[in-house]
């Protein structure tokens, strides 16, 4: 008795169960197809088109990052090839011969990890410090105007940074005045956006750098002169990029500073709306986060009493009725500054009528280098000193130095056995003044900014930049000062609690309000909203992550976590398998992908291949792509987080993306997803575009469909072992404009199937029609139970299936 079963593709893939087992609508096997719908079906994948038609170096694309300035707008695609960045020429969607140029050489060729804090991009991979860069014009970092008929700094930072037309600096029009642009790393423009009122009179306007603590000219090209006069015109004055730069404090801020000045007066003053700068992405350097700390030790050594006298309690508490005298004080005589940090500056508040007014200057600040004391005497800038720049002490202020360099170790003292960073500070001449009393009532210190290492990976969290990777704490998260990321001293930043032992952190991802921080054998969680609320939790004991850029972030409903809320989860590769974490415990979910990760599998990752694997969200189709070298025939993974099911792997080795060496999602300049990848071959594609992939050559490359159908047996809903003859197979399909497709018949789960083409292949073809229900005379016998595979491998043809017919026949009495 013939019978006619209709089963629909409802089910799952299940690539590593029994095809017996399966249920009605599974498969066991396929490739480069997803579900067609929430409902079912399978379609095709789409295929991927180059953004960069040459390569960008015969090299692997190691990494890819997009960054937005927030407020500029400026857009930028980046690609971490060949031990260096570069930014693409050709902003996402749009594609180009070239990928672009080269802004950064890196060290090494690990793959980097990168976030934007505040406005700026931070970049690591392990190879040297941070990379921070602020795009193509970011907003200078200070701009303080000096006023020399008062001897006054007057600071703009804010006005020129606001982004807001209505508000101006005003710079001054004397011979005399200047102002200062400050830039976070060394810069080579500074463009300005002026107002209404401009110069017109005959000036040209010098730019000089801080080198060797001195300023020196940068031999600038003006944009902004007009007619023979400097700031008459919207512009940017230029300049070689100098190596020679270093960073110095002017109005608390520290940066690199380029001092503006003019040949002559100007007509009078200019407004400037906003300042900017131009700087390459360079490591980056760590700043002073303009805090003032209290010494843990002040002595006054008297020379002509031989003593040590402590000073501490009264300079410590800002009255002016407590003070050190310094009236007399000889050259014999020495300030010691005791401090838990290296420092770079020290500050002095001068009591107001007791100044110190004689030709006498500080000119030695002495460190301790483990052995003897060094003197620093170039390169000091005393802001105690008075107008006439002959009398130290003549005003509160600090007291500067280059401390880069500079090895300066703990040490006791005879009257101090707390071991700390020793300073003593001293003077060419005899201190004194007309009323022979010289107060001072407090001293503060400015804690060097030590040069950052080498560090693994940075990410944002609760305004701060956090980095791991650390040689010394690998363990600990390092915290940059809020809203600060280029500050790395002071009390606002430091090391976070460890999480658990040594093993070193290898990501870390914002969760929510949290972080997940993951290490290879265990994940942690770092909550709290600043260093004093910050607190570790474990959250697993024995799964982390051995592919740091396998972890990714779905902001989605996942209804196999809870069905009640819909939650966003984290997905990430383990030795074992993929998990998702929710926040609370892990949970593995890749049974049926289980073949690509258990060892008792010829089809396992080499262990050699585990590091490299990637991954990355494609939001549009809700799915999780785990990339890595599994076999020769696959090289993606796909997970979709919605429906927590797995599809058939994507073979992209045939293509330009032979073993695809990163990935990732952003948003073009249009404002859409986008997914890309980068390749060994040094090529970018963007994924899920066209019908075909394409080869180094950008020619088409034919994407094969195919999906393996389960063991049906004679009785749809039961594994019986009755024979039966297999009489007629059709399929329901979306109709296209051409193309058949091949159909492989498999009997009794035989390893190697049979084309079926009777009475001719089956074709897609139903003109004026979406659906086509075209079928095969199949006519085979003494079945215990059958397989169909459908493939499409013809150039543009896409294969969607949603259902097959097919017609048995029971052998024997059971037929009667």
């Amino acid at each position: 008795m013939l019978k006619l079963y209709k089963e629909p593709f409802v089910g799952k893939y299940h690539g590593n169960d029994s095809p017996i087992l399966l249920g009605i609508g599974d498969i066991c096997d396929g490739k480069n197809v997803r579900k067609a719908g929430p409902r079912g079906g399978w379609k095709p994948r789409k295929g991927c088109t180059l953004h960069n038609t040459t390569t960008i170096a015969a090299a692997p694309v190691k990494s890819l990052h997009q960054y937005t300035h927030p407020r500029n707008s400026d857009y930028h695609f980046i690609a971490q090839c060949n031990s260096n960045l570069y930014d693409a020429t050709n902003d996402p969607p749009a594609t180009g011969t070239t990928f672009g140029s080269s802004i950064s050489t890196l060290a090494g060729t690990t793959s980097g990890f990168s976030d934007m804090v505040k406005e700026w991009w931070l970049y690591a991979d392990g190879s040297g410090g941070p990379v921070v860069w602020g795009g193509d014009t970011p907003f200078c970092t200070g701009f303080v105007v000096w006023d020399n008929s008062e001897s006054a700094y007057i600071d703009y930072t804010r006005i020129v940074s606001d982004n807001d037309s209505s508000t101006e600096a005003i710079v001054l029009g004397a011979a005399s005045d200047v102002y200062y642009v400050c830039s976070p790393e060394i810069a080579e423009a500074i463009t300005l956006d002026l107002g209404s009122t401009v110069n017109a009179a005959a000036a040209t306007a010098t730019v000089s750098s801080w080198q060797s603590g001195a300023w020196s000219d940068r031999s600038a090209s003006d944009g902004t002169a007009a007619a023979g006069a400097t700031h008459a015109i919207d512009g940017s004055l230029t300049w070689t990029r100098s190596a020679n730069d270093t960073m110095r404090v002017i109005g608390g801020i520290m940066g690199y500073w380029y001092k503006v000045s003019f040949s002559g007066a100007l007509t009078g003053s200019v407004d400037v709306i906003s300042c900017k700068v131009i700087c390459d992405p360079a490591r980056m350097t760590n700043k002073w986060n303009g805090v003032y700390q209290i010494p843990t030790g002040i002595r006054f050594y008297d020379a002509s009493a031989t003593e040590y006298e402590d000073y501490l309690g009264q300079l410590s508490n800002v009255s002016t009725s407590q003070y050190l005298q310094l009236n007399d004080a000889t050259t014999s005589d020495f300030i010691y500054i005791k401090s838990p940090e290296p420092l770079c500056g020290l500050g002095f508040g001068v009591v107001a009528g007791y100044e110190q007014t004689d030709n006498a200057q500080v000119d030695s600040i002495e460190y301790w280098d483990g052995d003897s004391w060094n003197a620093i005497t170039t390169g000091i800038i005393d802001e105690t000193l008075d107008g006439g720049a002959d009398s130290s002490f003549a005003q509160s202020g600090t007291i500067w130095w280059n401390a880069a360099g500079l090895t300066v170790h703990k040490r006791t003292m005879p009257f101090d056995s707390g071991p700390g960073y020793w300073y003593r500070v001293s003077w060419d001449a005899t201190l004194t003044n007309a009323g022979d009393d010289i107060r001072v009532c407090f001293i503060t210190t400015a804690t060097f900014p030590k040069a950052l290492g080498a560090y693994s990976g940075v990410v944002e969290f609760k305004g701060r930049a956090l980095l791991w990777g650390d040689t010394e704490f690998p363990n600990r998260l390092r915290f940059s000062a809020y809203d600060a990321p280029d500050c790395f001293s002071g009390d606002d930043s430091g090391y976070t609690d460890i999480f658990g032992n040594m093993e070193e952190i290898v990501c870390a991802k914002r969760f929510y309000n949290e972080l997940l921080v993951f290490k290879e054998h265990s994940i942690w969680l770092l909550e709290g909203y600043d260093p004093s609320t910050f607190g570790v939790a474990r959250v697993s004991e024995t799964v982390g992550t051995c592919a740091p850029k396998s972890v990714q972030i779905a902001e989605a409903g996942f209804p196999g976590m809870n069905v009640n809320e819909p939650l966003t989860i984290v997905a990430f590769m383990d030795t074992d398998g993929v998990y998702v974490i929710d926040g609370k415990k892990p949970r593995k979910v890749s049974g049926p992908v289980d073949h690509y990760f258990n060892t008792e599998y010829s089809t396992a990752i080499g262990a050699s291949n585990i590091p490299d694997c990637h991954a990355h969200i494609d939001p549009l189709n809700n799915e999780y792509q785990l990339h890595g070298s599994f076999l020769e025939t696959v090289s993606t993974l796909v997970y979709n987080y919605v429906s927590d099911e797995w599809y058939p792997p994507f073979d992209r080795n045939s293509s330009v993306l032979l073993a695809m060496s990163s990935a990732v999602t952003l948003r073009g300049t249009d404002g859409r997803y986008y997914c890309y990848a980068g390749a060994y071959t040094g090529y970018v594609a963007r994924l899920e575009n066209d019908t075909t992939d394409k080869n180094s050559s950008n020619q088409d490359v034919i994407i094969t469909h195919q999906i393996k159908t389960r063991a049906i047996s004679l009785e749809q809903k039961l594994s019986t072992t009755l024979r039966f003859d297999f009489r007629r197979a059709n399929i329901e399909a979306q109709a296209r404009s051409s193309g058949t497709i091949t159909t492989k018949f498999y009997k009794d789960l035989a390893t190697s199937g049979t084309t079926i083409a009777i009475p001719a292949a089956i074709s897609l073809v139903n003109t004026g029609y979406n659906l086509v229900t075209d079928g095969l005379d199949v006519s085979q016998y003494d079945c215990s139970c059958f397989q169909l595979e459908f493939i499409a491998a013809t150039a543009d043809l896409e294969l969607e299936i949603w259902s097959i017919l097919y017609e048995v026949e029971a052998r024997g009495e059971i037929a009667v």
